[in-house]
Formats: C-alpha cells, sequence, structure tokens
C-alpha cells in the first residue's frame, strides 16, 4: 500500500508541475500617470474595470448575473494593478487603467480601462466566470445583472464617457 501511495504521490506532483509550466502570467501593470510615473494609488480589497471598446463595454457572467470583470486585490497590490490583473485573468484582454470611474459603498473600486491592443475576450477563469463578451448599452437592458440597478448606472456611466 505504501508503495502505491508514494508512487501516486510522484505522480500528482509531476503533474502538477506540468500544469503550472503550461501557466500564463497577467501582464505586468500598466498604470502610470501623465508624467510616466505611478499615479495616485488607491488600496481598496475589491476592484474591477469598465473596459469600453468600439462603443461597448466588456461583461463577465458569473452564476447567471452579468457585471464588469474584478475581483480581490492582492495584498502590496494597488486597486489600479488588482483592476487589471483580475480583468485579464476572467477575460483574456489585457487592459491599462485610465481613471477612477466610481467608488461604491461596499469598497470596490471601478476603474475605466482601455484594451491593451486589440481585444480577444475569452473565459480564462471557468470555476469562477461562464461567459465574457462585449455589450452595447442598449443591451444592457436584456442582461441579468449581479447588483439590482446596474444596468441603468452603468448605461449612464457609459454614455456620459462616450459623449466627451
Amino acid at each position: 500500500m505504501w508503495k502505491l501511495f508514494t508512487s501516486g504521490k510522484r505522480f500528482l506532483v509531476a503533474v502538477m508541475s506540468g500544469l503550472l509550466l503550461g501557466c500564463e502570467f497577467a501582464p505586468d501593470c500598466t498604470f502610470e500617470n501623465a508624467e510616466g510615473k505611478t499615479g495616485r494609488v488607491d488600496q481598496a480589497y475589491t476592484a474591477g474595470c469598465l473596459v469600453l471598446y468600439d462603443k461597448e463595454v466588456l461583461l463577465v457572467e458569473a452564476m447567471g448575473k452579468w457585471g464588469p470583470p474584478g475581483g480581490t486585490v492582492r495584498s502590496g497590490e494597488s486597486s489600479q494593478c488588482g483592476a487589471e490583473r483580475e480583468t485579464w485573468e476572467e477575460t483574456n484582454v489585457a487592459v491599462s487603467v485610465q481613471g477612477t470611474a466610481a467608488v461604491f459603498q461596499n469598497g470596490f473600486h471601478l476603474y475605466w480601462c482601455s484594451p491593451v491592443g486589440k481585444p480577444d475576450p475569452k473565459v480564462r477563469a471557468p470555476l469562477e466566470v461562464s461567459n465574457v463578451d462585449f455589450f452595447s448599452t442598449e443591451e444592457f437592458a436584456n442582461l441579468r445583472w449581479r447588483y439590482p440597478d446596474q444596468a441603468r448606472e452603468f448605461s449612464g456611466m457609459v454614455n456620459k464617457r462616450l459623449r466627451r
């Protein structure tokens, strides 16, 4: 029995090592201010991005409900860098933070983000996210949102930004 356990353990270590070698790491954080130096660094437990591309917004579906990509900021990581990393981890879209869109009562920091290059959205974290896509603000009303009134709130924010 011991031989079976130790050989199984070695097999498991070999499989896990192989999986880790195939992992991709998030792109480096791009958050900088106009002078090329790190801008005002926000600290929050959670952060995400409102990614605009071709007048549409990148959204993720989790547990049957839609919202912007985002999640938990790592210890020592700025909210801006956490928002960029979480967006890439969930959507495969590398982004650059452009500024603060909103800070919600629960502490979630939402940033305006732009894709770095042409976005190729796809689910990268299937245990967290079931679908990823770009939507126009007209399509927002047809989605089941993570929080009540988000469709109206995000639609207003995005339409205001697009009118600039």
